[in-house]
């Protein structure tokens, strides 16, 4: 018995310390509330806005333009949040107090040379609990090319 609750608390301590806790939730908060904001930045914009660019009377190279601005933000973003995510674990709205935060957006919006990292971590977090099952499925849908879930 007492070797079962010697196992059980190493693996409770890898879990829970394994990432650096957050000292500054409101500060955390902000920084991806923003990053959710330039992730929508393009998107929800004139040339963007409607079903991706093409329900407009922009030209096409307004709209892949506009569309490589939207990728740059969006490369920031996803190594933004690989960096976080290996540091404190998957930040959640109730982890840090902040409403409707939505951060899988940014895995939501990443670029395929970064999927096998991504599909890591996702698992990883996921694994221990602290990304919920319907989070973690719509960024593996992504990974997957989308297909119908």
């Amino acid at each position: 018995m007492k070797h079962l609750i010697l196992i059980i608390l190493i693996q409770f301590s890898f879990i829970c310390f394994g990432q650096e806790s957050i000292e500054n939730n409101g500060e955390m908060c902000r920084l991806l509330n923003e990053m959710i904001n330039n992730d929508q930045l393009y998107r929800s914009g004139e040339i963007l806005g409607g079903s991706f660019g093409t329900e407009n009377n922009s030209s096409k190279k307004e709209i892949d333009s506009v569309w490589s601005l939207q990728i740059k933000i969006d490369n920031r973003n996803t190594e933004k949040l690989i960096e976080l995510t290996k540091k404190y674990g998957w930040i959640s709205d109730e982890r840090i107090d902040c409403p409707k935060l939505n951060i899988w957006l940014i895995f939501r919006h990443s670029q395929k040379k970064y999927f096998p990292e991504i599909l890591e971590l996702i698992t990883k977090e996921h694994e221990a609990k602290r990304l919920n099952d319907f989070h973690y499925r719509l960024i593996k849908n992504h990974l997957e090319g989308r297909p119908k879930m």
